[in-house]
């Protein structure tokens, strides 16, 4: 495990030498080239099984984004990405506006609570709660589905709408793999299937990034000429996965998204 450690350490070290003598004007094309289509593939990520964020954070940390800024920046992606989720669900004719609407303001108070711790705890902090909380979600990613015994239908579990309260402190301080908060808050308190589930998710995080972006945007952690790259590549991302009912493919991509997130982790948490 050790030569393991060793090994990624030597091999990031080199790709960041290399990306370091790339000419400065050279490397930032590259770099918005890269966010963009990071923006797409993080938006494909999260409508398909969530988690995207940690792609686009670990993309703008590891080429030398500072954490606060990487996570207020993403926030705008995350507006842009859901709001066009929204719309299309919404012309799909697949939405339950009110519903979402009571769930997403149960939200709100957690998430700019969130938002504030998130500003204030130092960025070496940061990076090792965001190695934590990827490990995490990936490691739910792969465990098996519980079978359950209750009619496949939406409830009105009245305990749902308080964990909302969580997901909201969650969502503002950290976002990365915020939704499978909102499925296991959904789906187990509230009785839902997985459609209506992730249609929910959708609208919940379009109401609840609003303020948190509000506190990023005062704290003067966004980057806008990043943030107008990345939300083109969120945009497309949502739309063309929303519309497209995909089935396959869903296994390789954990499989790469897991792989991308062990390495970013172990950069995190041992160097």
């Amino acid at each position: 495990m050790k030569t393991i450690f060793v090994l990624t350490h030597v091999a990031m070290s080199v790709a960041e030498a290399l990306w370091a003598s790339i000419p400065q004007s050279t490397s930032e094309v590259l770099f918005l080239v890269g966010l963009f289509f990071t923006g797409a593939l993080a938006s494909f990520t999260n409508m398909l099984s969530g988690g995207g964020s940690m792609i686009v954070l670990g993309f703008m940390m590891l080429l030398g984004v500072d954490p606060a800024t990487a996570n207020g920046t993403n926030r705008v992606g995350v507006l842009v990405s859901t709001a066009t989720g929204a719309a299309a669900y919404r012309s799909e004719n697949y939405t339950d506006i009110r519903e979402s609407l009571k769930l997403g303001l149960w939200s709100i108070p957690g998430a700019i609570a969130g938002a504030f711790f998130s500003v204030r705890i130092s960025g070496a902090l940061y990076e090792k709660l965001l190695a934590i909380v990827m490990i995490a979600v990936v490691v739910s990613m792969f465990l098996p589905k519980r079978s359950t015994k209750k009619k496949d239908a939406p409830g009105k579990g009245k305990w749902m709408y308080p964990a909302m309260l969580l997901v909201g402190f969650y969502g503002g301080a950290v976002q990365v793999g915020v939704g499978i908060f909102i499925y296991a808050a959904l789906r187990h308190l509230g009785n839902m299937p997985l459609m209506r589930v992730n249609m929910h998710r959708v609208f919940i995080v379009l109401i609840f990034i609003v303020p948190v972006m509000a506190v990023f945007i005062w704290s003067g952690k966004i980057n806008w000429a990043y943030a107008v790259v990345l939300c083109i590549g969120n945009a497309v991302g949502s739309w063309v996965t929303v519309k497209w009912t995909l089935k396959k493919g869903d296994k390789m991509i954990k499989i790469g998204l897991a792989a991308s997130v062990v390495l970013m982790s172990m950069k995190f948490l041992v160097f």
